[in-house]
Formats: structure tokens, sequence, C-alpha cells
């Protein structure tokens, strides 16, 4: 916490005259607090021709050391998000104002959507989501916004029953950390969906509290000759640690093991030229999916303190018991975090795995034959992925995501003005 304050402290030095006219945001700041003599713009998106959202962060300041310069006090700062008109930002309406410290002490990233709508996402400065407030406002009738807290559901696993999807959906899915006094809640979100460009029908039922299941050993797949390839990861469910790579059984009971590729410092710095030095390489095999003889997967590395890899789309053939990996520029720098095959095409969710929360990195397509990749703007850490008819559905850390043809459309679930879940699509582009 101190480095961030630091960090926070050096940024206001090296900055400039601030080029918003922010009189009249810091007289509404100073009507609660009048040592509030410091004020900066965090975030600000437009609303229409003449109004903007703007989020804005005011604290008292105080000497620099023995100089009369005077600097912020972050631990103090006030949080304020305002409706402002016009080049000097006057203040319509003033839709939250809190101490940061009474939050969190990482800033709150500002989402605008239609409708009059806004949200305040909340993240620890490892990137852990820690909660939200949407805002629900009026421009015509100036009235005080409406605050709902609430926290994004994640859509981490998925059942399948036919043409219907049982997603379990927790609303600090993926490793988030809920601030204090902030619950995890747990739900199963059904979906069914509906033929031509419809949103699918759903229902949202409350569930129990998940409990971590015991590690298990892995079931090996079946290959079209008869053959079986169980995955080794570099952790076995013990948790000791092991080469990775992918051990075959013949139709005879023999079994052979056969190792992942491990990419070169060459290999690395060409594919990855503006990546971090990497002392220690490392790959493991992520998800994976069986075409005929052929085990296809997507790599997955850790991707920090010294240790990196590089993304590939991998295949093993139980004939040839050869690897071939595909280092292709889109996926690269990233890891797999879901795979599905479709006919002839791999669809792949990409993800980063940084020192920190791990976070998403689009949707890749693969055609097995021609090599050619399309990728698509799913923005969220991609769980599940899974096709029914004509569409992709994405399981992600907010909601799901479908894709038919080149449309990709979000389906959030969140809480409408009567604070009952409901689903909003909105379409991606």
């Amino acid at each position: 916490m101190r480095l961030t304050w630091f960090l926070l402290l050096t940024a206001a030095l090296a900055r400039g005259a601030e080029t918003e006219d922010l009189r009249s945001v810091q007289a509404v700041f100073q009507k609660q607090d009048t040592s509030l003599d410091w004020i900066e713009v965090l975030d600000k998106k437009p609303i229409d021709a003449s109004d903007s959202l703007m989020l804005v962060g005011a604290a008292p300041t105080e000497p620099w050391r023995s100089t009369s310069r005077r600097v912020p006090v972050y631990p103090k700062e006030q949080i304020g998000l305002f409706v402002v008109s016009g080049e000097t930002n006057q203040v319509q309406l003033l839709l939250d104002s809190f101490p940061l410290s009474s939050v969190v002490m990482e800033r709150p990233k500002l989402e605008l959507a239609g409708g009059g709508t806004a949200y305040l996402h909340f993240y620890s400065s490892y990137g852990f989501y820690q909660g939200s407030i949407k805002y629900v406002f009026d421009l015509t009738s100036h009235r005080p916004s409406q605050k709902i807290r609430y926290s994004i559901l994640a859509l981490t696993t998925v059942t399948r029953e036919r043409e219907t999807l049982l997603y379990q959906a927790s609303s600090y899915g993926g490793g988030s950390e809920p601030l204090p006094g902030w619950t995890e809640r747990q739900y199963v979100i059904t979906i069914e969906p509906r033929g031509g460009d419809s949103v699918p029908d759903y229902r949202i039922v409350d569930a129990a509290p998940k409990r971590d299941a015991a590690p298990s050993a892995l079931t090996p797949l079946r290959l079209a000759d008869g053959q079986k390839v169980l995955v080794v990861h570099t952790s076995s469910p013990d948790q000791r640690a092991q080469a990775a790579g992918v051990e075959l059984t013949a139709n005879s009971g023999r079994k052979l093991f056969f190792p992942l590729p491990i990419p070169t410092q060459s290999q690395y710095r060409a594919l990855r030229p503006k990546a971090q030095r990497a002392e220690n390489l490392e790959n493991d095999i992520g998800p994976y999916a069986v075409a005929g003889t052929k085990l296809w997967f997507a790599d997955t590395f850790y991707d920090g303190e010294g240790v990196s890899g590089v993304g590939a789309i991998g295949s093993f053939d139980a004939l040839t018991h050869a690897f071939e990996m595909r280092n292709l520029p889109e996926i690269a720098a990233w890891s797999g975090s879901a795979l599905v095959v479709d006919g002839r095409d791999l669809w792949v969710g990409l993800m980063g795995r940084p020192e920190g929360a791990n976070y998403g990195g689009g949707l890749l397509r693969y055609n097995m034959d021609t090599g050619k990749v399309t990728t698509y703007p799913v923005h969220d850490l991609i769980y599940t992925l899974d096709i029914i008819g004509d569409t992709l559905y994405c399981g992600t850390s907010r909601g799901l995501y479908t894709v038919r043809g080149g449309k990709v459309t979000q389906l959030r679930f969140e809480p409408d003005v009567s604070g009952t879940l409901s689903m909003l699509a909105r379409e991606i582009h």
C-alpha cells in the first residue's frame, strides 16, 4: 500500500498543469471539506454532445519535504463521480462521493453504459476484482442517482444437458477478493438457446456455497483408433513436480510418455520480442480436446517474476508420436484458458497469467486444415466454451458471450433498478 502511495505521489510531482477546467467540480468537493485543495481527473467519458461523466480524485496537500511545494496526501483522497457539461465542466449532477480508504486504496475503474447507467468497479493492486457500484441516473429530472452495490457474476463452470447449458455462477469467481463486508453469492444460471438472432431464455436460482474439491486423477481420453491419451501436467494432482507431456496407452496396454517441447530462448525472443526478459521458460498443456487420432491443445505458462513462455496451438499425433507446435503471432503472448473443437475449427480462449489476477486476451478461431486464424472481441476471461447449433457460448469472468457468424453479444447478469438479477444484452464491436 505504501508503494501505491509513493507511485501516485511520484506521478503527481511529474505531471504538468491540469488541462481540464475543474473549478465547478472543486467547489462541490470543498463544500464538503475545505481542505481538499488538490484535484485530478481520473477518467472522463462522453454521454452526449454536451455532457460527460467524470471520475475525479481530490485530496488535501502538505509541504513536500523541506520545499515550499505542496503535494497531495493520498491516504485522505476523496473520490467523486460527476455529470459535467461544456468546456468548463459545469457540474450538472453529483452521482457519488466517498473517501477512497472507506472502500479500497486502489482507484476505481469507470464504465459508462447507455440509458443513463454507469459503473464503478474496484480492483486490488494485483488486479483481483473486489466489487462494483451501479448508478442509474436521469439528466432530465436531475434527481439523485440510484446506487446499487453488486458483484459481477462470473460463469466459471458449465454442465450441458442436451441443448441446455447450466452454469455455476459466482459473484466473486476466479480468485477474486471481496471488499470488507461484501459476501460471495452462488447461483445456477440456466441458458436455453432460441432460434435466429434471439437472445436465449434464462433462469437464475440461488445455489449452495461451492466447496473446494480435492484434486483428482485425470481421466484418459480415447482416440479414434482405440488408443488412450492422458495429459500430464507440470504438477500432478498431489502437487509433485514433473515434466508436462502426453502418456499414450496402446491397444496392447503398453504405455509410452512423450514430453511437451519447451521453447528455447531464441524462439522466445523471436516470437515475443517485446516481452520481459525471462531467466526460465516453461510450457504446460492447457485446455485440450481430441479430434480423430490427434490431441489438440493450447499452451499455458506463468508470465512473471523472471518466468515466461510462448503461447501456441499444439497437437500430438498418436500415429507418429510427434508433437507439432503452431507458433501463431495471435497467440504467442497468451495462455489458453478454454478450448472446444467445432468440426475442423478450434476455438480457444486466450488468457494472461501474470503475478496477480489472470485476465482475458480474447477469443481465437483456428482452422486445422488451412491454418487460418480469426480473433473475436471477447474482452473477459473465458472459462468455458460450448457450441449449440450455429452459436458458440463463452462462460466468462463477466457473464456470457455468444458468437454467431461474425456477431459477438455479451449477456451480463446484474441487478435492475428493483435489485432483481436480470440479463442485459449488448452487442460487442
